[in-house]
């Protein structure tokens, strides 16, 4: 339904008017894009890439209709109280996939597009898989009918859309757990499984820092995403102030330059972890959760993101800040 209004709204022009009337109500029309994976669909566990067709079709809207904005651009904008530009977008990547380098860096340097990616660097250049993706991988290679994991529940893997059911239900669970039991339970369904995963599994998915490198001499721009991708709130703050620190450091030995861009993992934060990202030398966050367009008021170290996704109707309705209204309305 949603996706039906997108695309008749969009065809009849209405996005394109109703993003120019905002614009004029609200002075600006700011918005930034978290992406993850651009790669053409290669396997079935890990995590779905947007296409790089897609992707370049998205990226040349913005460059044609918005200014690209740098992050820490937008932050001085907030952090001046300096009027925001009319029509801007910023863009960002989270995690550190290899195919942002393959893919998603030479349609960026085609269109002289500004974007920061978020180093989650614990996993940079060490050919250690993400847990997600080691779970999704577990799963989907799986030799075994059926899974039992304690609180996490019993799944069947007789076919193949159990085991994506089983996958998106796990992989959810375990995002709500403290970090050492969800370690001990993908260790669990690993020896369970029958699975033996690659070594180099991890390398081919994700960036080296010599990839790392070329792309921020070449002008794009890296921040941190702590060091192995814990939800932060789930772990004591001293564990927390660890991964945050750490990733930092890890990219600013690497590069040389100083990272002042934090992404929470998951999008999870507390006003502890807020505080200390203020104190660690940062000048601005991000996070995930409302996805919403910028104003100067909001706060930069909370910063909200739009995921565009596959469906370019979808995504016009988000950006255009129709979707956002709505909410508003709906919720009042």
């Amino acid at each position: 339904m949603k996706g039906l209004f997108a695309a008749t709204s969009n065809h009849l022009g209405l996005l394109d008017a109703y993003a120019f009337l905002r614009k004029k109500l609200t002075k600006s029309q700011v918005a930034i894009l978290m992406y993850h994976r651009v790669s053409p669909k290669e396997n079935n566990w890990s995590l779905e890439p947007l296409s790089p067709k897609i992707f370049e079709k998205q990226v040349t809207y913005f460059s044609r209709n918005y200014e690209i904005l740098p992050l820490d651009k937008l932050a001085q904008y907030i952090q001046q109280r300096k009027p925001l530009p009319e029509k801007a977008v910023v863009i960002t990547f989270d995690d550190g996939y290899k195919d942002n380098y393959l893919y998603g860096y030479p349609i960026l340097k085609k269109y002289h597009a500004p974007a920061t990616i978020f180093l989650t660097t614990g996993h940079i250049g060490t050919g250690k898989l993400f847990w997600w993706d080691k779970v999704s991988y577990i799963i989907q290679n799986a030799t075994v009918k059926q899974v039992d994991l304690d609180e996490l529940g019993s799944y069947s893997l007789q076919s193949k859309p159990a085991k994506f059911h089983a996958s998106l239900i796990i992989t959810e669970k375990l995002k709500k757990l403290p970090e050492g039991r969800k370690n001990f339970l993908i260790g669990n369904l690993l020896s369970i499984s029958g699975v033996d995963i690659p070594p180099d599994l991890g390398k081919e998915l994700i960036l080296s820092w010599d990839e790392v490198r070329e792309m921020s001499n070449d002008g794009i721009t890296f921040g941190a995403h702590s060091v192995y991708h814990p939800v932060l709130t789930n772990m004591p703050l001293e564990q927390a102030r660890w991964e945050i620190i750490q990733s930092k450091k890890d990219i600013e030995e690497r590069l040389g330059q100083p990272v002042t861009a934090f992404s929470y993992p998951n999008g999870d934060f507390n006003a502890e972890l807020v505080k200390f990202i203020k104190e660690s030398g940062f000048t601005c966050a991000v996070s995930v959760l409302p996805s919403k367009l910028i104003s100067s008021r909001d706060d930069i170290y909370t910063l909200s993101r739009i995921g565009p996704g596959e469906d370019f109707n979808k995504f016009k309705v988000m950006f255009c800040g129709l979707w956002e209204d709505l909410q508003g309305i709906l919720k009042w």
